[in-house]
């Protein structure tokens, strides 16, 4: 079997394990949780999820000389996932008390290091360029914005560092925080490129897609 047959099945069968994780726990917090359908898109988890299983899947049918936006969504699930589960274990563990532990482990720890190996290993080791790494915020911007609406509308926020009772002041600074980890965590990975083993030929790069 050749590298790029392998490294496909391999991508397939995390984006599987992640979807099947998601389904699982998304089940049992809607069944036997709180949880409603209008609050899922306020977990930033699910979000996370969802960009690795189409980051995987997009990476594994792409054809050789990934374009830039495939690199940057790679990238950017790998540290949504990274955040995700910092922020769950040293935060929201203690709270928590899962139906399917598996599934939340899986969501809260082996996504993330799927992504970060895949991206660490797989593709070409020319980073990309500087001003591309900011777009890692674009999700986490359009989820800050959803709460705050819906903060406002009824008061409801999905975790506990998020409650409006801590005032805007110390919310703001959170928010704040975690988006400069995220930061740092996303350039950490654009650094690492060097390490990369797999990589496609140069001759496969497509006219006018450069990564420097």
């Amino acid at each position: 079997m050749s590298n790029v047959a392998t490294i496909r099945i391999l991508r397939l069968g995390a984006a599987l394990a992640i979807a099947v994780s998601l389904g699982f726990q998304g089940w049992a917090d809607l069944t036997h949780g709180t949880f409603t359908w209008g609050q899922l898109p306020g977990y930033f988890t699910p979000l996370a999820a969802i960009a690795g299983v189409v980051a995987l899947t997009a990476s594994a049918f792409a054809g050789p000389g990934e374009r830039v936006w495939l690199s940057l969504l790679r990238v950017n699930a790998a540290t949504y996932l990274v955040i995700a589960g910092a922020v769950y274990w040293a935060v929201l563990a203690q709270h928590a008390t899962p139906l399917f532990p598996w599934a939340n482990a899986v969501l809260h720890g082996g996504a993330g290091a799927a992504l970060v190996v895949d991206w660490l290993l797989v593709g070409r080791r020319r980073r990309l360029p500087v001003s591309t790494w900011w777009t890692v915020l674009f999700v986490p911007a359009g989820w800050a914005t959803f709460l705050l609406v819906r903060a406002l509308r009824d008061g409801w926020v999905p975790y506990p560092f998020l409650d409006p009772s801590r005032g805007p002041a110390a919310i703001a600074t959170t928010l704040c925080v975690i988006a400069a980890v995220g930061l740092a965590a996303a350039a950490a990975l654009h650094c690492c490129t060097g390490l990369r083993v797999v990589q496609p030929a140069r001759a496969d790069l497509p006219p006018g897609d450069t990564q420097a």
